[in-house]
């Protein structure tokens, strides 16, 4: 299979009759029925979808020798899969639109890619109304660069009105299909762009990651190695195709292997069980924090009758991964580190550290920030599971590219200089996270992940970076200044966003309106768990924001500030919002049970005596 590239594959797999006839996929109606796709439908409809965006592509005066970028902004659907077929037959490339993007931020992707045409889903959207009127919506107040009507494409056909040019994605198809019979693929560049997923940028500007076809099958054979995926297995896809989680954990494998997928649109924990029993899933991957989800909605019944055998995630805890996989009866979990540009890097072993995100799969090195030559020492971890030597042991992680094969990073679309940024004069790439490595038994290593560096930020299976959020609450009245931090959480590998806001009177701020306000206007996994309101924000002489210390302070609290009224903190709990108080601080680092957790803390707040100093004020 490895000598077969993504268009050779689709047409292996639907034109042979054999396998033509397999299911491919699986999916739910809004009503809950699950309807079967076989690879021969899969590899019609794909070619129905490149000629659609063949003519498409000459409506709009793209040449051949340009690219085309197909922009998709949806949930999981079967569509999602046809576009991507289509524009490898088409000669296009499928940019994921983040479909949590709002407002400014969904304006500004759009624009940034490029998008020529753009795909729109018409279920309801997160932050209320439907996908199609959110683009609508920042079109009119933000304006796209090349998307007009006649270039939104509405994946439903249940519209009998529809804004003026707008079509439904049916009768686009039907439109061109005349033409489709004398249809003739574009000539397959395997080296070429297929698909674009998006990260954030340090400096605020997103980034699409550029993803190579002959990359989405070298990622698609590392996971069947890393799964032992066969014909016979059944993924189960429920994590947004808009990131690279699904994609090249669970659907390259299954498309190699002429599996099964049972697609959801979106993660829901209350139906996991009951689409593991319809779909007969023998694999999943996930990010997180959906294993969490799914333990306190099943308790610990017991569910090992199921046939799901493996689970392959990033970020879930060590006691979660034992805990699923009691109640599920599973073979193994695989926990792995890495991302969309490198695809995964380490991968969790029974012979792994708990503390650690896994064993090194590629030549990964820690090196010190200030410092990119010099190579961090070997941690050396105490039996409580924490490092002593952190000053020499940690530093930035960094992967060679040479190691990575067809995996590497490939570059940020149209930001060279971004991509320049990340490979370094050794050629390897910078992970953009905070590491260690530790040697086990028989000199086997382990890599220890201690956070994000800079800037960066991650809740909820998502990457963003702070100025992002800060550009747009900074707009809400009565704002001067404003900050946004990442705090560790006391669990799992993710952060807990905290909004810092410069005000003049900080007792009179109305901290419910402005959370109003914030849901309104951005993607909901920006959202705060601390509102930190303050009459003046640390900056330097320079009237830069002392980020540094912020994150220095973080959710500290003490009597003191608890009695002044010009340095307020409110919580985010259970929907509500409430002052967070010093005895509320103490008891939030009492959470802190988890040595990485503790760990990560440490390098957030630069303060390896953080718990001790908290003991002692415990104990007065």
């Amino acid at each position: 299979m490895k000598h077969m590239n993504f268009a050779q594959v689709l047409e292996m797999r639907g034109a042979e009759p054999t396998s033509g006839k397999r299911i491919f996929m699986m999916y739910r109606d809004d009503d809950e029925n699950i309807h079967n796709i076989t690879y021969a439908e899969f590899y019609r409809t794909s070619l129905l979808y490149g000629n659609m965006l063949r003519q498409m592509r000459d409506n709009k005066g793209v040449k051949p020798t340009e690219r085309f970028h197909v922009g998709v902004y949806m949930q999981n659907t079967p569509e999602f899969f046809y576009i991507l077929g289509g524009c490898a037959f088409a000669g296009g490339v499928l940019v994921g639109i983040n479909n949590a993007q709002i407002g400014e931020r969904l304006a500004v992707d759009i624009n940034r890619m490029a998008v020529d045409v753009l795909f729109v889903d018409d279920a309801i959207h997160k932050n209320g109304g439907t996908f199609l009127e959110k683009v609508l919506e920042a079109r009119e107040k933000y304006v796209f660069d090349k998307v007009d009507e006649r270039d939104i494409v509405v994946v439903s056909d249940k519209h009998s009105k529809l804004p003026h040019g707008i079509s439904t994605i049916g009768a686009k198809v039907d439109e061109y299909a005349e033409k489709s019979s004398s249809f003739q693929p574009y000539e397959f560049n395997e080296d070429a762009t297929g698909l674009i997923i998006f990260t954030s940028g340090t400096t605020g500007a997103p980034k699409g990651i550029e993803v190579s076809w002959k990359k989405l099958v070298d990622v698609g054979i590392n996971a069947t190695r890393i799964l032992n995926y066969t014909e016979d297995d059944v993924g189960y896809v429920c994590m947004p195709l808009n990131h690279s989680n699904s994609v090249y954990l669970n659907v390259m494998p299954a498309l190699l292997n002429g599996a099964r997928i049972g697609l959801r649109r979106k993660f829901s924990a209350t139906r996991f069980v009951k689409d593991l029993e319809d779909y007969r899933a023998t694999v999943w991957n996930c990010v997180g924090d959906p294993v969490q989800y799914v333990l306190n909605v099943v308790g610990d019944r017991d569910h090992s009758d199921l046939p799901l055998r493996i689970v392959i995630s990033t970020g879930t805890p060590p006691d979660n991964r034992d805990r699923f996989s009691g109640i599920f009866g599973l073979t193994e979990f695989k926990e792995v580190y890495g991302s969309t540009e490198s695809g995964a890097i380490t991968q969790v072993t029974q012979d792994s550290p708990r503390y650690t995100v896994g064993r090194l799969l590629k030549d990964i090195k820690v090196v010190a920030e200030d410092d990119l030559d010099r190579e961090c020492i070997l941690a050396m971890v105490a039996e409580n599971d924490r490092i002593v030597n952190f000053e020499d042991a940690v530093g930035e992680i960094v992967v060679s590219q040479s190691s990575l094969g067809d995996s590497k990073f490939t570059g940020y679309y149209k930001m060279p200089e971004e991509s320049m940024k990340r490979i370094d004069h050794n050629n390897y790439f910078h992970m953009g996270d905070l590491g260690a490595i530790v040697e086990g038994t028989g000199g086997a290593k382990y890599l220890i992940f201690l956070g994000r560096t800079g800037d960066w930020i991650r809740c909820k299976g998502e990457n963003w970076v702070a100025i992002d959020v800060e550009n747009i609450i900074a707009r809400y009245e009565g704002i001067s200044l404003a900050a946004v931090i990442g705090i560790p959480q006391s669990t799992g590998r993710e952060d807990d966003a905290m909004y810092i806001i410069e005000t003049a009177e900080p007792e009179e701020f109305d901290v419910k309106v402005f959370y109003e306000y914030c849901v309104r206007e951005l993607p909901h996994y920006t959202l705060p768990r601390f509102i930190r309101v303050v009459r003046s924000l640390p900056q330097t002489d320079t009237l830069k924001t002392q980020r540094e210390l912020l994150r220095r302070e973080h959710f500290a609290r003490s009597p003191e500030k608890d009695a002044t009224n010009e340095d307020l903190l409110f919580e985010l709990a259970d929907g509500e919002l409430r002052r967070f108080t010093a005895v509320d601080y103490y008891k939030e680092l009492a959470k802190y049970r988890d040595p990485t957790a503790r760990d990560r803390l440490v390098v957030s707040t630069r303060n390896p005596r953080i718990f001790q100093e908290v003991s002692r004020e415990v104990k007065r």
